[in-house]
């Protein structure tokens, strides 16, 4: 059966489409390297989102696979079978653990997810490497939230919804989730690799 992988945002228009784009780019990238195909399954699904949207034009212009994208809702079901979820934030993390409380364990926002894994896992499964990361939330010191009254209170392990802050920040934004994506599956397919 099928490993699989499922990113979620809010629109699904934007930051999961894009993050499902640059994943498969990277792991398309490493099997030309001679490091093998991978078998996964990659969707991108949102929590609120309408159906047949295409993603956002600057996605699209940082990862142009991003193009053939249209916009999916996430369903409990979609949960049911995903190995790995990639939220982009704590808001949509939290909406996928009250939508299926037992896939809580096997959701992380994708910065949570690369902090968590940072020290190599062995595992021969993305459900088994799930679990690991699962098994390592409240061991780390964490990023929080800057409580300067000055400071913007985004977390630091969201990748914020961009869309509304202008070109600039929307396009810098995206690029470092795009950057962030791919370092995640350079760690998965790594972590992952069969033993030589």
């Amino acid at each position: 059966m099928t490993e699989s992988v499922l990113f979620v945002c809010a629109q699904n228009i934007c930051r999961s489409p894009l993050m499902a784009a640059a994943f498969q780019e990277a792991l398309r990238a490493e099997g030309e390297l001679g490091l093998g195909a991978s078998e996964w399954a990659v969707e991108s699904v949102g929590t609120v989102a309408s159906e047949g949207r295409r993603a956002c034009r600057v996605s699209v212009e940082i990862v142009p696979a991003a193009a053939d994208h249209h916009s999916v809702r996430l369903e409990a079901e979609d949960l049911d079978v995903a190995d790995l979820v990639i939220a982009a934030s704590l808001e949509e993390r939290s909406l996928i653990a009250r939508l299926r409380p037992q896939a809580r364990s096997r959701a992380f926002t994708l910065r949570e997810a690369l902090l968590l894994g940072e020290q190599r896992i062995t595992a021969s499964s993305l459900a088994e490497y799930a679990a690991v990361l699962d098994s390592r939330r409240g061991t780390l010191d964490l990023p929080t939230p800057s409580s300067l009254p000055w400071r913007s209170a985004d977390d630091p392990l969201d990748v914020v919804d961009v869309h509304q802050l202008g070109t600039r920040a929307h396009r810098k934004g995206l690029e470092k989730a795009a950057a962030d994506t791919r370092l995640l599956a350079a760690r998965l397919r790594r972590d992952l690799a069969p033993a030589t």
